[in-house]
C-alpha cells in the first residue's frame, strides 16, 4: 500500500479534526488574571509579535493565554480579536482543523484584550523555546514541521462555503506563534494578521503598519507591501530551515549581530554547494540530530532542499503548500509513522471536509449574473482600463499613511459639532464641515442606536472595513469616493475625516431651485458609473462590491457638483469578503430607498436605491418621514401613482415624464431626455428580475442629449 493510501485510507474524519462544541464566553479582567496568577512569571511563556502567552487554569482546565498588547494604531487590536473571533465562529460550524488551535473564551475589558485556547493534551511550550532543545528529536521535529504543513495546506485551498474563494493567508507564521502539546502536534494559535477567507482580503493594502514577524517575514513582502501565499511559504520554510538546524532568531529588543535563519542558510547552502558534490551537498541538519535513531540522511537532504526552495528570493520559484505536503509524505519518517501520527491521518479528514463544502454547481448561491466567457473578456479589458485611469490619479499623495485623530481635535475642526457645521444625519450617525490646520475637510460621527439595531461594536467593524476600502489601490483615488485622511478610535467617538470640502449632501440640494438640471445630471451619471465600477464582476475569485445602502444623505457634493459616496456601513463584496449577514438586519432602514422586496445583499439593491435617487432628482424632492403619513413621500410610489394617472388619462404608456415642471424650463433640457430618465428610474425600482444592470443604465445615461452634448461644460469626469 502507498503512502498516500495509508493516509488517506481511513473511513471517518480525524478524531481532532470536528467541529467546537461548546460557546465562546467573555470574562472579566479580573477572571482572567486570577486565571494566569497575576502574569506571574512562572506562568509567563513567552512573547508574541503583538503581546504576551501564558499558561492558565480556568476552572480546572488547563488554558493558554494570550493577551495582545503592542499597538501601532488605536483600535487595531480590538480589529485583530474581533477577527479571530469570526474565525472561531465560523470554524465551529464547519470542521475544526486540529493544528488549529481551539478558542475557549475571551476577555474585552477595559484593562485587557485576550484570548483562552483549550489545549488537549495540554501544551509543552511554543515552538520558539522547543527549537534549541536536545529533547526535540529529530522524529517529533518532522511531525511539527509536517502538522504545519497540513495546516497550511488547509488554509491555502478554496473553502467554497465562503463568499469567495480567496484563501487565507495567514501573514505572520513564527515559530513563537506555534505551541506544541504533550503529543507533539503542532497548533497555530496567532491569527492576527490573518487575510481571506471570511475576512477581507488584506493582500493588497497599503500601509499595512506590520509587515510580518522579524526573522519570518518575506522580504519581498515588507518592500512591495503586497502579499500572496509565498509569503507563507517563505515563512514556513524559515520554520523548516529553524527544525533542522536548531537555530532560531531571537530579537530581545537589543541589536543583534546574528543574522536571520534564513540568510545563515543560503550562505551556508552556497558554501556547501561550492566545495561538495552528489548527494552530500544542501547539508544543513544540525550535527546533534544525525545521531538521533530516527535520522535518516537522504530525509534531511529532501527536507533541506525543499526549505531551501520556500526561501527562495523569486516567489515564483517556491513550491506549492500541496506540494511541500506531497513531498514530505515520501520521507521515510512519514512513511513509517502514517498510521500513528495524527497529522497525517487527519489529511483524509480535510479532504472529505473540503469534498462536502463543494455543493453541486446549480445548487450554489448566485451572487451575480455571471456573464458569458466573451462577455467576461470584454469586461475584463473594460475593468484593466478603468482600473489604470481611476487609481492612477491622485495614487502618489494617498501613499501618506491614514492619521488618527484624537476626540478634540475633532471637536475642534467642527466647533464643538456644531448646528452650523452640521451637514445632516446619515444611517449611523452625523456627517459635519470641519477645518484642520486650514485645510477643509468632512468630518463623520458614528452613533450607537441600540434602539435601531447599531451597536457600538457594529459601528468599530464599520469603521475598519471602511479603513480598508478606502486604502485599497483598487479604489485609491477614485474620483467618486471620498478620500480618508484620518479616523478617531477613542473611547465612544468614532469617526472619520475625509479630505473633501463638502457643497452639501445630495439630500439637501435635491429639493432646491438652485440645484440646476446639468448638475442633477452630473451626479447621475457619475453616480451610475461608480456603481458600475463597483459592480464589475472581476478580477476573479472576488465578487461584486454592493454598497447595500445607497441614499442622497450618504452621497456628499463637492464644490463642483462631484458626488462623493461616503457611508460603506453596509457595504460587502471585494475586499469585504465576509456576508456580514448582521449588516443586513440593521433595522434602521433607510425610508423611501431600501428594496424590501427581497433580503440580503445584491446588485440589485444599489439599483432600486439608484433608481430612487434618479427619480428624486428629476421630481426635485426626496424621501422625509417627518409630518404625518399624507406628508411622506416615497418616489417610487409617487412615480408610479402619476403614471397610472397619465395612462389611464391619454391611453399613452411612453410619454409620462416625472420631471419637475421647472427642470423643463432650464438649459440643456429637452423633452426627451425627461421621457427617458423616467422610464429609466421606475425600471429600476421595478421589481428585482425586470431592474437593468447598472452597465445598462450607464449605456443608457450616455445616450442622452444632456451627456452628449453638454459633459464637458458639466465637468464630468471621464475616469469613468
Amino acid at each position: 500500500m502507498s503512502i498516500e493510501e495509508q493516509v488517506t485510507g481511513s473511513s471517518s474524519l480525524s478524531g481532532r479534526c470536528q467541529r467546537m462544541l461548546y460557546g465562546i464566553m467573555d470574562l472579566l479582567d479580573e477572571e482572567l488574571e486570577k486565571c494566569v496568577n497575576g502574569f506571574s512569571e512562572n506562568n509567563f511563556m513567552g512573547k508574541f509579535q503583538f503581546g504576551e502567552v501564558y499558561r492558565g487554569n480556568y476552572e480546572g482546565v488547563d488554558v493558554v493565554v494570550k493577551i495582545w498588547k503592542e499597538e501601532k494604531l488605536p483600535g487595531e487590536n480590538r480589529g485583530r480579536l474581533e477577527d479571530e473571533l469570526s474565525l472561531h465562529e465560523y470554524f465551529s460550524v464547519y470542521e475544526f482543523h486540529p493544528n488549529l488551535a481551539k478558542l475557549r473564551h475571551l476577555c474585552r475589558g477595559p484593562k485587557n484584550l485576550a484570548a483562552l485556547y483549550y489545549l488537549n493534551p495540554i501544551a509543552i511550550d511554543t515552538l520558539h523555546n522547543l527549537i534549541e532543545k536536545d529533547t526535540f528529536t529529530w522524529a517529533l521535529r518532522i511531525k511539527v514541521a509536517f502538522g504545519i504543513a497540513s495546516l497550511l495546506r488547509y488554509m491555502h485551498s478554496p473553502h467554497p462555503n465562503c463568499p469567495s474563494d480567496v484563501p487565507y493567508l495567514i501573514r505572520n507564521i513564527d515559530a513563537a506563534h506555534i505551541l506544541v502539546d504533550q503529543d507533539y502536534e503542532a497548533l497555530l494559535f496567532d491569527f492576527s494578521m490573518i487575510s481571506g477567507g471570511i475576512l477581507t482580503d488584506k493582500r493588497e493594502l497599503l500601509n499595512q503598519y506590520i509587515q510580518g514577524s522579524c526573522g519570518y517575514s518575506d522580504p519581498n513582502c515588507t518592500r512591495t507591501g503586497k502579499w500572496s501565499d509565498s509569503c507563507d511559504i517563505f515563512s514556513y520554510g524559515v520554520v523548516l530551515l529553524s527544525l533542522i538546524s536548531k537555530r532560531v532568531y531571537k530579537d530581545d529588543g537589543d541589536s543583534t549581530d546574528a543574522p536571520f535563519v534564513y540568510a545563515w542558510a543560503k550562505n551556508e547552502h552556497k558554501q556547501q554547494n561550492s566545495v561538495a558534490s552528489g548527494k552530500f551537498k544542501s547539508w544543513l541538519v544540525h550535527d546533534s540530530l544525525k545521531s538521533d535513531p530516527d535520522f535518516n540522511f537522504d530525509d534531511a537532504v529532501t527536507i533541506t532542499n525543499l526549505a531551501m526552495r520556500c526561501v527562495k528570493d523569486n516567489p515564483q520559484q517556491r513550491p506549492t503548500m500541496k506540494q511541500v505536503v506531497r513531498q514530505m509524505l515520501n520521507l521515510h519518517i512519514v512513511k513509517q509513522n502514517a498510521n500513528t501520527w495524527e497529522c497525517c491521518r487527519m489529511l483524509d479528514g480535510v479532504n472529505k471536509i473540503h469534498q462536502s463544502r463543494r455543493l453541486p454547481k446549480d445548487n450554489r448561491v448566485k451572487l451575480y449574473r455571471q456573464p458569458s466567457r466573451w462577455h467576461r473578456g470584454i469586461l475584463i479589458n473594460r475593468f484593466n482600463d478603468r482600473m489604470c485611469n481611476r487609481t492612477i490619479k491622485g495614487l502618489g499623495q494617498s501613499q501618506a499613511r491614514v492619521k488618527v485623530f484624537s476626540c478634540k481635535a475633532l471637536i475642534e475642526a467642527t466647533d464643538s459639532f456644531s448646528e452650523e457645521n452640521l451637514i445632516g444625519k446619515y444611517q449611523f450617525g452625523k456627517v459635519f464641515r470641519g477645518e484642520i490646520k486650514g485645510q477643509k475637510v468632512t468630518v463623520k460621527i458614528w452613533e450607537t442606536i441600540v434602539d435601531k439595531g447599531v451597536y457600538q461594536f457594529g459601528n468599530e467593524d464599520r469603521l475598519r472595513d471602511e479603513i480598508s476600502l478606502l486604502q485599497h489601490p483598487r479604489l485609491l483615488g477614485d474620483p467618486n469616493l471620498v478620500k480618508m485622511i484620518g479616523y478617531c478610535f477613542e473611547g465612544e467617538t468614532l469617526g472619520a475625516v475625509y479630505d473633501l470640502d463638502p457643497h452639501d449632501s445630495l439630500h439637501n440640494l435635491a429639493p432646491k431651485d438652485e440645484f440646476s438640471w446639468l448638475q442633477r445630471m452630473k451626479v447621475i451619471y457619475e453616480l451610475a458609473n461608480l456603481l458600475e465600477f463597483l459592480h464589475t464582476p472581476i478580477p476573479a475569485p472576488h465578487v461584486p462590491y454592493r454598497v447595500g445602502n445607497i441614499d442622497a444623505a450618504h452621497i456628499i457634493l463637492d464644490k463642483e457638483y462631484s458626488p462623493k459616496l461616503a457611508d460603506f456601513g453596509m457595504t460587502v463584496g471585494g475586499i469585504i469578503l465576509s456576508s456580514r449577514a448582521s449588516r443586513m438586519k440593521v433595522l434602521l432602514e433607510r425610508f423611501g430607498y431600501t428594496d424590501t422586496s427581497r433580503g440580503g445583499a445584491y446588485e440589485g439593491r444599489d439599483i432600486f436605491g439608484f433608481g430612487c435617487i434618479l427619480l428624486c432628482l428629476i421630481h426635485k424632492r426626496v424621501p422625509t418621514l417627518d409630518g404625518g403619513e399624507d406628508d411622506r413621500f416615497v418616489p417610487r410610489y409617487e412615480a408610479q401613482d402619476l403614471y397610472e394617472k397619465y395612462y389611464e388619462k391619454t391611453g399613452i404608456s411612453n410619454g409620462f415624464s416625472f420631471v419637475h415642471k421647472s427642470l423643463e424650463k432650464e438649459h440643456g433640457f429637452v423633452e426627451k431626455d425627461g421621457l427617458e430618465l423616467t422610464e429609466l428610474g421606475m425600471e429600476c425600482v421595478d421589481s428585482a428580475y425586470n431592474r437593468p444592470l447598472m452597465m445598462e443604465v450607464v449605456k443608457r445615461l450616455g445616450n442622452l442629449h444632456v451627456i452628449r452634448k453638454h459633459a464637458e461644460e458639466m465637468g464630468i469626469h471621464e475616469t469613468h
